[in-house]
């Protein structure tokens, strides 16, 4: 056989077989574990597929048609270049859509303590910096343990989504908050003085009561703030002596703020 003829059916065969692959490849892919943000990557598989099949009919039918093949290889490239840069983007929001989960709290959908503690001593030390002043809050929930043994977990989980949002609804945008851990959430209000963190406290305070009423069952919540550089410059500083303003407050009969003095 001369070789001229034989390699290119060779190639076409190999071809053939590869183009049958990539698309058994691709319909069980989203036939068995579809997943959206690899939809588009798997469908340029499959178009390149088909390209490769065509590739592999025209070599498979002779010289005639070499000028079809090259055009026919020519999309097979493009296609799958397409299919992998839709791949390796799908990769990429994957990644960041983990980096987001292991920075925030499951239930609330605010910071975690360790992503909070990065971010609040960035902050800190550039306001500081700055000649600017920082308040960090320690909140308590009141009376949370009584939802959660009365009617249960998930009406425990979602009192903590609406105090979340609470807090969240009356900081800046610059601000900074998070789980802290069990029922208990902690704030960077960022260029803040003692009085004026002392009203936005308030301000959360007055609205976790109202909006857990609305929801069925009413939790108040205690509040201690510290101020930087008053109460000191380092990040753990101040939550120690928020926390202790917090203490205070517990025992002088909850619900209530209690801020370091201006």
């Amino acid at each position: 056989m001369d070789l001229g003829v034989a390699l290119p059916q060779l190639a076409g065969a190999a071809n053939l077989a590869l183009a049958v692959s990539i698309i058994a490849l691709t319909v069980a892919r989203q036939v068995g574990s579809p997943k959206p943000q690899y939809t588009r990557s798997w469908a340029f598989f499959g178009l390149a597929a088909v390209m490769l099949l065509a590739h592999a009919s025209f070599d498979l039918a002779g010289p005639a048609m070499s000028a079809f093949s090259r055009a026919a290889e020519v999309g097979t490239t493009a296609l799958l270049s397409v299919a992998f840069i839709f791949l390796y983007g799908a990769d990429r929001e994957g990644i960041d859509r983990m980096k987001d989960d292991a920075d925030h709290d499951h239930v609330t959908g605010l910071l975690n303590v360790r992503a909070f503690g990065v971010l609040a001593a960035e902050r800190l030390e550039r306001t500081l910096d700055n000649g600017g002043h920082c308040a960090v809050a320690i909140i308590d929930l009141d009376g949370f343990k009584q939802v959660n043994d009365t009617l249960g977990h998930q009406a425990g989980d979602r009192m903590l989504q609406i105090v979340g949002s609470a807090i969240r609804a009356n900081l800046r945008p610059h601000d900074l908050t998070a789980r802290y851990g069990g029922d208990e959430f902690v704030i960077l209000l960022d260029r803040c003085e003692a009085d004026e963190a002392r009203r936005v406290c308030d301000r959360i305070r007055r609205s976790v009561v109202m909006l857990s009423l609305a929801a069925g069952r009413q939790v108040t919540l205690s509040c201690g703030v510290s101020v930087a550089p008053k109460s000191g410059t380092d990040l753990r500083d101040l939550i120690h002596v928020a926390d202790k303003q917090l203490i205070g407050v517990k025992g002088a009969g909850k619900n209530a703020v209690s801020a370091v003095a201006s």
